[in-house]
C-alpha cells in the first residue's frame, strides 16, 4: 500500500512528493489506515516521510523500530537487531521468542490469532466477509539436508485454537463445509483445528450463513447464438452474499461432456454473470448447467434445450 506508479511511497509521477485534495501528503494518507508502523533499518529517510511518521505517531499510531532508526523519530517499541544463528532450530526459536515479546508489548487487538506460533495467519477482506489463510509451518530436521543443521525440511502435524475477533459463520473452502464454532453471535469466534504436515487452509467468515444457490438461464437456446446465465449465492435472509463466493460451474451438453465456460469462478457480491456462446456445431438437445458453491457445498441445476433453428 502507498506505492505510486513510480514504485516509491508517496511520490507522484513527476517524482516529487504530492499532496492530495485533503492537503495531506500521500505518505500521511497511507498511514492513516494503520495503527502500527514497523520500521526496521530505517536509518535514513526523506523529510516528507519523517513528517508523515511524526504526524502518525502524534495521532496515536505506534512506531516499532530498532537502534538504527532515524534520530528524528523515537520508537515506541524498540526491537534490537540480531545476527541470525547458523543453526536453523536456534534461529527459529529466537525469531519466535522476539515475536512473542513484541506481541506482548503491542497494545493492539489482532483480528486473528493462533494459539500455536507454528501456524502462520494472513487475513484478507471483501465487504463484511473475511478470508483467513492458515499455514502449518511446524518442522523438524530430516534426512535430506537436515544433518547440516541449516534447514528444517520435514513438516510435522500440529494442533491449534484459532480466534477471530468478530461474530460470524466460518466455512472451510478446501473441504467445502461449514465449520463448527462457538456461538456465531459471540464477539469472538473460537474453534480448534488439526493441521497435517505442511498443511494449509482457507477459511471464509461471513456475516450471515449461506443458504442456497440460484441459477437464471433461458430454457431454450439456438446454436450459433449467445445466452446469459446469472448465478447468485444467497444468505439466510434471501439477500445475495456480501462476499466473493467461490463457485464451480459445469455446463454439460446432452452427452454429459463438459462444454466451454465450465470452470471455477468468484461470484463478487454473491453474483456471477456468464455469457455462453453456443457454437454452430454444438450438440443439440437438453443441456445442463450445474453450479456448486464451494463454501458450504450447496448446488443447483438449470436446463436448456439447444436447437438448430429458432
Amino acid at each position: 500500500p502507498g506505492l505510486s506508479q513510480s514504485g516509491l511511497p508517496g511520490l507522484s509521477q513527476s517524482g516529487l512528493p504530492g499532496l492530495s485534495q485533503s492537503g495531506l501528503s500521500r505518505e500521511q494518507e497511507v498511514l492513516d489506515a494503520f495503527s502500527v508502523l514497523v520500521m526496521p533499518d530505517c536509518d535514513v529517510l526523506p523529510e516528507s516521510v519523517v513528517k508523515a511518521v511524526q504526524r502518525f505517531q502524534t495521532g496515536g499510531g505506534t512506531i516499532v523500530g530498532d537502534e538504527r532508526l532515524c534520530p528524528a523519530i523515537t520508537a515506541d517499541i524498540c526491537v534490537p537487531t540480531h545476527s541470525r544463528p547458523k543453526e536453523a532450530d536456534v534461529a527459529r526459536a529466537m525469531n519466535l521468542e522476539k515475536a512473542a515479546a513484541l506481541s506482548s508489548q503491542l497494545k493492539y487487538l489482532r483480528r486473528v490469532t493462533s494459539s500455536s506460533a507454528d501456524v502462520i495467519l494472513r487475513r484478507r477482506s471483501y465487504g463484511t466477509t473475511d478470508y483467513l489463510f492458515a499455514v502449518n509451518d511446524r518442522r523438524e530436521f530430516g534426512d535430506y539436508v537436515g544433518h547440516h543443521g541449516l534447514v528444517m525440511e520435514n513438516g510435522l502435524p500440529t494442533e491449534t485454537t484459532l480466534t477471530i475477533a468478530r461474530p460470524g459463520y466460518v466455512y472451510d473452502l478446501l473441504d467445502n463445509r461449514q465449520v463448527t464454532v462457538s456461538n456465531p453471535g459471540d464477539p469472538f469466534i473460537v474453534f480448534d483445528w488439526h493441521f497435517g504436515p505442511c498443511d494449509g487452509r482457507v477459511f471464509m467468515i461471513t456475516e450471515r450463513p449461506i443458504a442456497e444457490v440460484r441459477i437464471e438461464a433461458p430454457q431454450e437456446a439456438v446454436r450459433g447464438n449467445e445466452i446469459i446465465t446469472t448465478i447468485t449465492v444467497h444468505d439466510d435472509t434471501g439477500r445475495t452474499l456480501d462476499a466473493v463466493a467461490p463457485v464451480e460451474v459445469r455446463i454439460e451438453d446432452p452427452t454429459g461432456r463438459a462444454a466451454e465456460y465450465s470452470g471455477y469462478y468468484g461470484a463478487a457480491d454473491g453474483r456471477l454473470t456468464i455469457t455462453i456462446h453456443i457454437a454452430a456445431n454444438d450438440a443439440p438437445g437438453l443441456w445442463r448447467i450445474h453450479v456448486r458453491e464451494l463454501a458450504d457445498g450447496n448446488s443447483a441445476n438449470a436446463y436448456m434445450r439447444v436447437t438448430s433453428v429458432s
